[in-house]
């Protein structure tokens, strides 16, 4: 289950410069990530395994999140378009 977006990628994603297809891509990865957070071409963010990183498939940067396995919620922390 996807928990409520942080303002972080709210702001990212409203962002009227943000192109279509990207965009796109990133919505496609947000509903990958609900369905399997440990994807394998996902990383460990630091140290912290619950803290994931992940390339935007096809296209120019990464999405972060957080995955709450006792609630069993994720939880997009940051959009980080290159």
């Amino acid at each position: 289950m996807a928990g409520p977006p942080v303002r972080a990628v709210q702001d990212a994603l409203s962002d009227p410069n943000l192109p279509v297809d990207l965009f796109s891509a990133i919505v496609a990865l947000t509903v990958a990530i609900a369905e399997d957070p440990w994807l394998p071409e996902s990383s460990a963010r630091d140290s912290a395994g619950d803290w994931r990183r992940l390339p935007i498939p096809l296209g120019p940067g990464l999405v972060e999140y957080v995955i709450d396995t006792p609630s069993h919620v994720v939880r997009l922390t940051r959009v980080i378009p290159l």
